[in-house]
């Protein structure tokens, strides 16, 4: 009986191992699917935004919509940053954009976007992958984010707190998301 539950718990951890490691081939492929050729610069995203809709759906939805601050490192910042964490090589070149936001249970959360081209660099911590992340403008007041290390997880991020009506509109109007199953993360306004 012992044998069977220590072989459960062994498939799960391995099968749970497996999933968190980033398939280079599919991430590969997210790039060359949603990658426009338009590069969006990490300078434009404002300082406050919103996590209102997501691709695929999140499981729960939260009471709360997520605000995100985003603020660009001075250079001396960024090497600091650098120097916290030994796989993390911050270019001293290149725009570097914090994002912080407070996570489901509660815990700050801070991530690090980077790079010059289109597909950016998503520093998380330490002990994770650096993620390739596609932003693109949808027009003036919204943004979709895309991570390729992530399956192609997509949000729609927004200035301001918009309407479920407002915001389905928006989400119906992005091409690239047809057929992806999505919705809000959180209770909108009518």
């Amino acid at each position: 009986m012992h044998e069977k539950m220590y072989s459960v718990v062994v498939l799960l951890v391995l099968f749970t191992e497996v999933n968190s490691i980033v398939n280079p081939l599919w991430e590969k492929q997210c790039i060359e699917y949603f990658a426009t050729g338009v590069n969006y610069d990490l300078k434009e995203l404002p300082s406050d935004m919103y996590t209102l809709y997501y691709w695929p759906p999140n499981q729960r939805e939260r009471d709360s919509c997520e605000h995100i601050s985003f603020t660009n490192l001075t250079e001396y910042e960024a090497t600091e940053a650098s120097s916290k964490c030994s796989n993390l090589r911050l270019p001293s070149n290149q725009t570097v954009i914090k994002g912080t936001y407070i996570n489901n249970v509660g815990k700050q959360v801070n991530l690090l976007f980077y790079g010059n081209e289109e597909v950016k660099e998503m520093y998380r911590a330490c002990d994770k992958i650096i993620s390739k992340y596609i932003f693109i403008k949808v027009n003036v007041n919204y943004v979709l984010g895309i991570n390729c290390s992530s399956g192609g997880r997509g949000m729609l991020l927004s200035r301001y707190l918009a309407g479920s009506t407002e915001v389905q509109s928006v989400a119906d109007t992005i091409e690239i998301m047809t057929g992806r199953e999505g919705k809000p993360d959180c209770p909108l306004s009518a």
